[in-house]
This record gives C-alpha cells, sequence and structure tokens, in this order.
C-alpha cells in the first residue's frame, strides 16, 4: 500500500514539473529587433526598410522596439504602437515597395535570385550563339543554288 502511495506522489509531482517547464517559456520562442523591424519602413527618406537602417532615425527605433520587447509586448502590440504613435507612415506598405522603400543592402543572394541570374546569363549566351552562328552562316555559307537562279 505505501509502494501504491509512494509511486502515486512521484507520478504526481512529475506531472506538476512537467506542467510547470512547459509553462515557462522558453528562449527560442523570445522575440527578437529584427523580427519586427523588417516590417516597419524607415522613418526617414532613405530607401532602406528599418531593419537595414543604420542612420541616427533608425537606430533610434531599433531601441524603441527593444525596449517594447523588454516591456513584454508582441510583434503585434508593438506595430500598433509604432503606427498609433508615428502613423500609417511607419508600417512598410505595398506603396512604399513600388516607390522603392525595400533596398536591402545586408542581403544575400538567396535561391530564386541565383536561379534568376544564371537564368539570365544562360538565356543571353545561347541568344548570342544563335545571332553569331546565324550571321556566319549567313555570310559565308551561301546556298550555290540562290546565285544560279538569280543569274538567269
Amino acid at each position: 500500500m505505501k509502494e501504491i502511495l509512494n509511486r502515486r506522489i512521484f507520478l504526481s509531482l512529475a506531472f506538476y514539473f512537467a506542467l510547470a517547464f512547459s509553462l515557462i517559456p522558453s528562449h527560442a520562442d523570445a522575440l527578437t529587433v529584427a523580427e519586427v523591424v523588417k516590417d516597419l519602413a524607415c522613418p526617414c527618406e532613405c530607401p532602406l526598410i528599418l531593419e537595414d537602417c543604420n542612420m541616427s532615425c533608425g537606430l533610434e527605433w531599433k531601441e524603441e522596439v527593444g525596449e517594447q520587447i523588454k516591456k513584454g509586448m508582441n510583434k503585434d502590440q508593438i506595430m500598433e504602437y509604432f503606427i498609433g504613435k508615428y502613423g500609417e507612415s511607419a508600417r512598410l506598405t505595398p506603396i512604399q515597395r513600388i516607390q522603392g522603400k525595400t533596398y536591402q543592402y545586408t542581403r544575400s543572394f538567396d535561391t530564386v535570385d541565383w536561379a534568376l541570374l544564371w537564368s539570365g546569363i544562360i538565356v543571353w549566351i545561347v541568344l548570342m550563339f544563335l545571332a553569331v552562328y546565324i550571321s556566319v552562316k549567313k555570310l559565308f555559307f551561301k546556298n550555290p543554288h540562290e546565285s544560279e537562279n538569280h543569274g538567269v
């Protein structure tokens, strides 16, 4: 009987510890400044998104985002805070993207960019080869029957 009671107590404690540890937020789920600022426009007139802006205005906004994260706000709350405080121009909108507010100089080529680059180069090489081939064929390899038909 005592063994069964000890076993139940052990299982109960193990369950409560597992429950307690699962409710503690992990650092892997922590929000970073970079995750928030990639959807915000730089407050100045530069062509950068806030994530890449290293001017004083952008650094101030990033610092403000960091303070909001320390207060426990999530991304949506921080976005609402910035839009409420600075207006709709704080949000990176499709219109701003069309106007060029998407320049990201710290990014490298991803797979799509490399595929487009090499596809363009290959198409250009094939077109140049065809143009040279057709030109050389017309210039140096004239059909002998063409000259006979035109002379009659």
